[in-house]
């Protein structure tokens, strides 16, 4: 996955699974790290409510969300990827796959979904 949508996979996730009570001690943590990263910019209020609405029900306003993590250049942000990346490792699989299908890779070039793929892009 392009680190973009590794953000917002891991936040509509991280959402869900750490709302449960067997979520563990570090997706919560990971998750409100990825939290505050985002939401620590000129745009924080709006930001914050794209957060809110996504914990309030998770994945149900994607675009709110992609829109949050655009404002907070998320996807130029190596230690939010590398913190997205750590926490869809902590999650079980069955949550991330449940994120995945909400995502809305229209917008994007060259992306791939699953596991263990091989790509290579040649854009003109």
């Amino acid at each position: 996955m392009d680190p973009f949508t590794v953000i917002v996979t891991a936040l509509i996730a991280g959402a869900a699974a750490g709302g449960q009570d067997a979520a563990s001690a570090t997706v919560r943590e990971v998750y409100q790290a990825i939290r505050r990263r985002i939401s620590r910019g000129d745009d924080g209020p709006q930001v914050r409510a794209a957060l809110e609405a996504n914990e309030t029900s998770p994945g149900s306003n994607v675009a709110a969300l992609e829109a949050a993590v655009l404002r907070a250049r998320g996807g130029d942000d190596s230690e939010l990827q590398s913190l997205a990346a750590q926490l869809l490792e902590a999650l079980p699989t069955s949550e991330t796959d449940r994120a995945r299908k909400l995502i809305d890779l229209r917008h994007a070039k060259g992306v791939q979904l699953g596991n263990n793929n091989t790509q290579h892009n040649s854009f003109n």
